[in-house]
């Protein structure tokens, strides 16, 4: 990793008005950018960080996981209008009001970046006067990075453009994982500029990170010679499901391990009954790849939950029926 930049907050352009660094957070689907912007915001030290969440789905699930006020969250917020600038106003509101002074966008993991690029260069004079683009960041899980790239073309993509590489979850992979998905990236002519983190890294580590992610962008990754990106390009689609009642752990477990290849992604938060007499459990749930997870929510995030649990489910060709119905034979008995 390079020197580090001491200092991430405004800076003072030409003597005028302060500038606010602006990062770019995006990643397939289960990459860990949810995860990372939790060790972020925990960690001591840091200036205010405002983060704008781009999110893909009728119920919003990622900024419920942020602790923390200085968040918004663009739930179905389109980025596919290169002229747009609802995501970029948002961003600024949360300087203006919530004093931050450095900005993380947390794109859907379905988002081509090069949009966003090409609105940030597009921005009126007097909303680009306010912000430095410090480059884009790609969170990568290595175990389920080729995956990602032989079926979806937003994953290949997030990767041609990003300045910085991101692997999380090192301590999920092995050796040989590791080594595969490195030579994955350059055979893709992906950038060298790489860091990694692992579930058990410190808060130190951490840090460092956060600076090494904001350092001041180098020369711009190329472009992708088509810029189109068109409404419903995609087939993906999101299915949310709201859970009114408390779940049974085991027959969840089993329904989220059996699902089919064609969900990408589920994530959410959940009320698990575990028998009579004892309190209901709160989970947030995790879904990429073949790697289910249960997690308990820290007091930040438990606090934010809603009385109710909710899951959304990612992928193509979705039957939401037959969702529901899955999910009503995990439901714990309502005498209990």
């Amino acid at each position: 990793m390079s020197a580090l930049s001491p200092a991430l907050g405004q800076e003072e352009e030409s003597g005028t008005s302060p500038v606010t660094p602006l990062l770019l957070l995006t990643g397939f689907l289960g990459s860990g950018k949810t995860t990372l912007l939790n060790r972020w915001l925990a960690s001591p030290g840091h200036p205010r960080i405002g983060v704008v969440v781009n999110e893909f789905g009728q119920v919003g699930i990622d900024g419920k996981l942020l602790p923390g006020t200085g968040i918004l969250e663009l739930s179905n917020g389109c980025v596919c209008c290169v002229r747009g600038t609802e995501l970029w106003e948002s961003a600024l509101e949360l300087v203006d009001r919530a004093g931050a002074e450095v900005l993380v966008v947390e794109t859907s993991g379905l988002v081509e970046p090069q949009a966003l690029l090409t609105q940030y260069e597009l921005l009126p004079k007097h909303m680009a006067s306010r912000l430095t683009l410090r480059g884009l960041v790609c969170v990568v899980d290595p175990q389920f990075v080729a995956e990602a790239v032989e079926r979806r073309a937003e994953a290949r993509h997030q990767l041609e453009l990003a300045d910085r590489v991101l692997m999380s979850k090192l301590d999920l992979a092995s050796a040989e994982e590791l080594l595969s998905a490195h030579r994955l990236l350059t055979d893709l002519a992906v950038t060298s500029d790489r860091a990694g983190l692992s579930l058990r890294s410190s808060d130190q580590e951490v840090a460092e990170v956060l600076r090494w992610a904001f350092q001041p962008r180098q020369e711009p990754r190329r472009k992708r010679a088509s810029l189109e990106v068109r409404h419903g390009a995609s087939q993906l689609a999101a299915v949310s499901v709201r859970l009114p009642h408390p779940l049974l752990e085991p027959p969840l477990r089993v329904l989220l391990s059996e699902l089919p290849g064609t969900i990408l992604r589920a994530k959410g938060f959940v009320k698990l009954y575990d028998g009579p007499g004892l309190p209901l459990r709160d989970q947030i749930v995790h879904l990429a790849g073949h790697r289910v997870e249960l997690q308990t929510p820290s007091p930040e995030v438990l606090a934010a939950l809603p009385p109710e649990g909710a899951l959304v489910f990612i992928g193509e060709h979705l039957d939401e029926s037959w969702l529901r119905l899955r999910l009503s034979a995990c439901t714990a008995p309502l005498s209990g």
